[in-house]
């Protein structure tokens, strides 16, 4: 696998590549990734293989869509396994184990985001490193949801998105750990300006605690984003309100994330990237200042860096943190 990617890669235009392509069915499509990291802190000093995916896809006719995505970094487990079925532009389908619709950043696989992370907010209360038992990891769960675009606008957007979706809430690979089902929602507005949007989510739902099967969590989002082929500026606000111990903990954050590609004459990309990132929950605040560089000195190969200043509130003492990654795709 990994020489036939290599080949994909450097060697596109092989008659290997073409033939291979030429076998291939129109209703399948098989890709991945490999994400290779390396991160220096005052706890750390490593290389590791963040993510390793390989995914099957298609379309079996017009109006049915297909995903399986396995994920083989720290033991093979599936990520994605739905099935959407495409109605019409306000009406569609989705069902099965899918990345849910809360908060905006979570919608973007990190091969496509402009940092190495995902915001604290979003790594904590949008699933991917979950405060709740289970496996809440991906911000993936299992369940069905409609959705689409109401209102199209010549420019070939629609003025709303909404989705809506029944979830187990329980994370990936796991059946649902109580009688109730989360209910998870967001609606995305594009004021007549194709490039912005601004959204709003929530997640009304419970899980099993310690003698209570249906602790409330409940969770929303609002935000925005401005982003055309050069610019990227993206900002949202996440609060989460769970019952733990029968007691209702709040943990919130925003954070504000902005990147800008270089007018660079060849197809290397380059941009530099900042952010601000902050997290607040049981008295104490965590606070990143992150400046980075996203290059793709290939269509199929990704190179990323950044230096993080950590902050914690009411600590005084900031710490470091320097991560770099290497993305292949194919």
């Amino acid at each position: 696998m990994m020489i036939v990617a290599a080949a994909v890669l450097f060697y596109p235009d092989t008659a290997y590549a073409q033939d291979n392509r030429s076998k291939t069915p129109a209703y399948l499509t098989i890709g991945g990734f490999i994400d290779g990291q390396y991160t220096l802190d005052a706890d750390q000093n490593t290389f590791f293989v963040r993510r390793a995916r390989l995914s099957i896809s298609g379309d079996v006719t017009e109006h049915l869509e297909y995903k399986l995505q396995t994920e083989m970094a720290g033991g093979v487990r599936m990520i994605d396994a739905f099935v959407k079925c495409k109605f019409c532009n306000w009406l569609n389908l989705e069902l099965g184990q899918f990345k849910t619709p809360f908060t905006l950043e979570s919608q973007y696989i990190l091969l496509n985001k402009e940092g190495i992370d995902y915001a604290q907010a979003i790594n904590r209360l949008s699933g991917y490193n979950d405060p709740l038992p289970g496996n809440r990891t991906n911000g993936r769960d299992i369940g069905v949801m409609v959705y689409g675009g109401l209102m199209k606008l010549d420019g070939g957007y629609s003025l709303l998105n909404y989705n809506v979706g029944v979830f187990n809430g329980s994370g990936i690979n796991r059946k649902d750990d109580n009688l109730t089902k989360d209910i998870i929602a967001r609606l995305d507005v594009h004021p007549f300006l194709k490039d912005l949007v601004l959204s709003a989510s929530l997640i009304r739902g419970t899980y099993a605690d310690a003698g209570n099967p249906d602790a409330a969590n409940n969770r929303y989002s609002f935000g925005g984003e401005y982003k055309n082929d050069a610019l990227t500026i993206r900002s949202e606000y996440v609060r989460a309100d769970i019952e733990t111990g029968g007691e209702l903990l709040t943990t919130d954050g925003y954070y504000l994330v902005a990147g800008w590609w270089l007018p660079l004459e060849s197809s290397f990309r380059l941009r530099p990237v900042q952010r601000y990132d902050r997290l607040n929950s049981a008295g104490t605040s965590s606070v990143l200042y992150m400046a980075g560089l996203d290059c793709w000195p290939l269509s199929h190969l990704r190179l990323q860096a950044g230096y993080t200043i950590c902050t914690e509130i009411p600590s005084a003492t900031p710490h470091h943190l320097f991560q770099a990654m290497a993305s292949v795709k194919f």
